[in-house]
């Protein structure tokens, strides 16, 4: 008699390891993994290229640290950050695939007093809404349109431009 209850105790633990907890199949899933690497860093614009071409002031603008483009977003798919002298809003949705949709193109944020755009920043909030899917690279997230012709290259960092490391 007192082997039968020792047994039912292991059983169920063995049970509970193997579904998750005592989780049902009724929970709700996780966040696909993509979009929890994606949400959970802050990424600085590395490399861009806009309708096929290169952003000609590229080297200029990788010196100047504090007016570089950052990209963060959250799990309600809000992305901002900087284009460069404004932030910038908008939303996206991330499908398992990685493709994107974009239901709010990126804009200027009227919050503050708005600085001319550059050209940098005119390009990257041109060439965010231009993307249509997502891929993370090792360090390196990457946005890009279906025919190739627009892609952003950003790289995770801890600190964005202004913060103090």
């Amino acid at each position: 008699m007192l082997l039968r209850p020792a047994v039912s105790i292991a059983a169920f633990t063995l049970l509970s390891v193997l579904t998750g907890c005592g989780m049902t199949k009724d929970a709700p899933a996780a966040p696909p993994l993509a979009e929890q690497a994606v949400c959970d860093h802050q990424w600085l614009l590395k490399s861009m290229s806009v309708d096929g071409r290169e952003h000609r002031s590229r080297l200029l603008w990788q010196k100047l640290w504090r007016d570089r483009p950052y990209f963060t977003c959250d799990d309600l798919g809000y992305v901002r950050g900087s284009a460069g002298s404004n932030p910038y809003l908008g939303r996206f949705s991330l499908q398992d695939g990685g493709q994107i949709s974009w239901s709010q193109i990126p804009e200027i944020s009227r919050m503050g007093s708005v600085r001319d755009s550059s050209d940098l920043e005119q390009d990257y909030l041109r060439a965010l809404p231009q993307t249509d899917s997502l891929s993370l690279e090792g360090d390196a997230l990457i946005l890009q349109s279906e025919s190739g012709a627009t892609r952003l290259e950003f790289k995770r960092t801890e600190n964005l431009p202004g913060e103090k490391p």
